[in-house]
């Protein structure tokens, strides 16, 4: 049944309750008239109508009653879902590659809902839907971290964890025929269960190219030259200086001198 039916019905059993009084009385006085026989007082009358109304009243209270209490029970169940919803964590995983070279990858647990995160485990499975069994290398990247082998306590609310993974350089081309699904379950504070999964597929990454390097960790190399140079003029020690004096001038004239005279001896032969 539709919800508009099940929404219509409830009126039409109403109407039904009221006419039915009305639709006997009525059948009451032209079978009256009708036979002649059959014989009603006004006061035998008037106990039937007070008796079917009555009657009707209490169906129609019962009726309240019952769409007051379901109306009661849908409010509290709706509170109940607020309250769940203000407390449910959200615990996501993201792999990205470093800002110091694109071979680099982190690996970053985030919890991005609304409440604590509690007893957070972690399970890798396989293409057949089987938890991995087999030595994987990107797989035991994961594991060698003691979070993804033995799970979290608690993550709070916006709280991160970041670690280096792997470099697809130690990989080989291997990595690129990887693909897992990572489970991750883990409760609220009220002891409700929760469950996401998010799945890695690495031939995505085949082909992938950068073009230059971020800027600030440029400006970063930069600075951590220029203190090292100046750290050594702090010390005392030598500095390698090339001087270029008369001496070098001279000779660097008559080396370009001699480079021209062979130049014009070379073109005059091929003349």
């Amino acid at each position: 049944m539709k919800y508009s039916d099940k929404s219509i019905l409830p009126v039409v059993i109403l109407v039904t309750i009221v006419l039915a009084p009305l639709i006997f009385i009525l059948g009451v006085v032209v079978g009256n008239e009708i036979q002649m026989s059959t014989v009603l007082s006004a006061d035998s009358l008037s106990s039937w109508v007070s008796a079917i109304a009555t009657v009707a009243i209490s169906v129609l209270t019962f009726i309240l009653a019952k769409e007051t209490w379901s109306l009661r029970l849908a409010q509290i169940e709706q509170v109940n879902e607020i309250r769940k919803e203000n407390i449910r964590p959200n615990i996501g995983i993201q792999i990205s590659s470093s800002r110091h070279a694109l071979n680099l990858m982190n690996v970053k647990v985030s919890n991005k809902g609304r409440g604590i995160a509690k007893n957070i485990a972690f399970k890798f499975i396989d293409r057949e839907g089987k938890e991995f069994d087999n030595n994987n290398a990107v797989v035991d990247s994961f594991v060698r971290l003691n979070v993804f082998r033995n799970g979290m306590n608690t993550l709070g609310i916006d709280q991160e964890f970041n670690s280096f993974l792997f470099s697809f350089l130690d990989m080989g081309d291997d990595i690129f025929e990887t693909y897992f699904t990572l489970e991750v379950k883990f409760s609220d504070v009220a002891g409700n269960q929760y469950t996401n999964e998010y799945i890695f597929d690495f031939s995505e990454y085949k082909g992938v190219t950068e073009v230059g390097t971020d800027p600030l960790c440029k400006i970063a190399k930069d600075l951590e030259k220029m203190q090292k140079f100046f750290a050594g003029l702090s010390d005392n020690k030598r500095l390698n200086v090339d001087c270029f004096d008369n001496e070098d001038r001279v000779k660097e004239k008559a080396e370009f001198e001699e480079r021209i005279e062979r130049f014009r001896a070379a073109r005059e032969e091929n003349g």
